[in-house]
């Protein structure tokens, strides 16, 4: 008998494993995500941060073409068409230069190679410049996946405090439900511990709470669609976060003076402006040398032939359209105008005090945004342990009151501000670990250690 007790309860496990197994598979097939991972798909997908990574590949255009500037520099240019007869030779001939006597046709080809030699630093100083812009819009790129990391951060912590907020909803109906119908209850018992305008007091409640129902459900799902297409993931697709709840962040908070310093070194706009600064000074240089001129040695050949036309050999007769001639020479350009390399130079400094002054602001603003992000985020870390403590202490109330008028010693108006007291303090505490966590994101932002931990994370992926 007890071995097949044992066979039945056997069998029964593996049909009960059939049945939910396959079940089981299915739930694992559902991907979940951490905040690094959406924050990496982010990355990998964002259109913007592509965006910005084409202009690095422009800079990059702007040094290969300065580069190409020092290397020598080809012209190559062919005719054909019809020439004129000519017979004879440099003495004598029946035809005349003034006069058509009859067409052949022609052919010829110009080459003329210029190697630059020696530009007072034109090159160079477009070289420097070229270098920089690309420094330039590298930084840029940084900063772009920076903010499309802040953007990710909120995205993912406001889909939790939305899941919190429909979680807090389900809790107090199911308290508010069973309030309302206690209270009709005792109404029809004709019960002194409860009256009409009771009753309507909790029905208004629950109307507000169904309205904060919808306006919990439009959150979860605009947030999580806004994961869905900022991340890249396919729209019929099935996701979840692997945080189930929103939790403040366990992490180290330092003084706000290391984070205004932090700004000071690691801020993408600094490294933009330093390095813009640099571009900016080498092509005011750069349009100084205009004012001199450019040394090069340059060769040249020229070939032409025709048809129905002899061909002089006198070294003092050129033919246009039959001749064989080329020669290597050393060279001087030099143009001179009456203002205008003047007011290009002008133009130049004008750009670099523009980006100086610009550097000055930047030298006061960054510092007081660190000084917003941190306040803010300090007011939401010190209001969570309160609201938590409030939060707990009014669900025990809330619990309580609504026992207490279950058991008939307890009247419907203190259940119901129990309940109402309650539902205020759990979303306070939600919104408060929301602005700590986001604050302490655009405290890393304003920082820019924001930028340091999303390179961290791309380089270790």
């Amino acid at each position: 008998m007890h071995n097949f007790m044992r066979c039945i309860f056997l069998c029964l496990m593996l049909f009960a494993g059939g049945i939910f197994i396959p079940f089981a598979a299915l739930a694992q097939d559902v991907p979940a995500y951490s905040l690094d991972e959406c924050i990496r798909m982010a990355l990998e997908f964002s259109p913007q941060v592509r965006e910005q990574q084409q202009d690095v590949e422009i800079a990059r255009t702007r040094l290969e073409e300065a580069e190409g500037y020092q290397r020598p520099q080809i012209e190559l240019m062919t005719l054909f068409g019809p020439a004129p007869r000519a017979r004879g030779d440099q003495i004598f001939s029946e035809q005349r230069n003034d006069r058509i006597e009859g067409l052949g046709v022609f052919g010829s080809a110009d080459i003329k190679l210029v190697q630059p030699i020696y530009s007072f630093g034109k090159i160079d100083e477009a070289k420097k410049a070229a270098a920089h812009g690309i420094r330039v819009e590298e930084s840029r790129v940084q900063q772009k996946k920076s903010d499309v990391a802040l953007e990710i951060k909120q995205y993912y912590y406001g889909h939790l405090a939305a899941l919190e907020g429909r979680k807090l909803v389900d809790e107090i109906q199911g308290y508010l439900d069973s309030t309302i119908e206690r209270t009709k209850k005792l109404i029809e018992a004709e019960s002194e511990n409860a009256t009409e305008l009771d009753l309507n007091k909790l029905e208004a409640y629950r109307g507000l709470l169904e309205k904060y129902k919808m306006e919990a459900e439009k959150n979860v799902t605009l947030t999580r669609e806004a994961l869905r297409t900022f991340t890249g993931i396919a729209k019929n697709s099935e996701f979840s976060l692997k945080d189930k709840t929103i939790e403040p962040l366990p992490v180290t908070i330092m003084e706000i003076d290391y984070y205004k310093t932090k700004s000071m070194e690691l801020r993408p706009e600094f490294r933009q402006l330093s390095e813009g600064l640099r571009a900016k000074e080498a092509l005011l240089n750069m349009a100084k040398t205009d004012f001199y001129p450019t040394f090069f040695a340059a060769a040249f050949y020229s070939i032409s032939d025709a048809t129905d036309r002899d061909k002089a050999t006198n070294p003092w007769i050129y033919d246009f359209f039959r001749h064989n001639a080329g020669g290597a020479v050393l060279g001087m350009k030099w143009n001179f105008d009456f203002g205008i390399t003047g007011s290009h130079v002008h133009r130049a400094q004008a750009d670099y005090m523009k980006l100086q002054r610009l550097k000055e602001y930047a030298d006061i603003g960054v510092p007081m945004q660190v000084e917003k992000s941190y306040r803010e985020m300090m007011e939401a870390k010190e209001s969570i342990e309160a609201l938590k403590n409030a939060y707990q202490a009014a669900r025990k109330w809330m619990v309580g009151a609504v026992l207490n008028y279950d058991m008939g010693i307890g009247e419907a108006k203190d259940a119901a501000d129990a309940i109402a007291a309650y539902g205020k303090m759990k979303e306070e505490y939600i919104k408060s670990v929301y602005n700590f966590n986001l604050g302490y994101a655009n405290v890393l932002q304003t920082s820019g250690l924001a930028g340091e931990e999303t390179l961290i994370k791309q380089e270790n992926k």
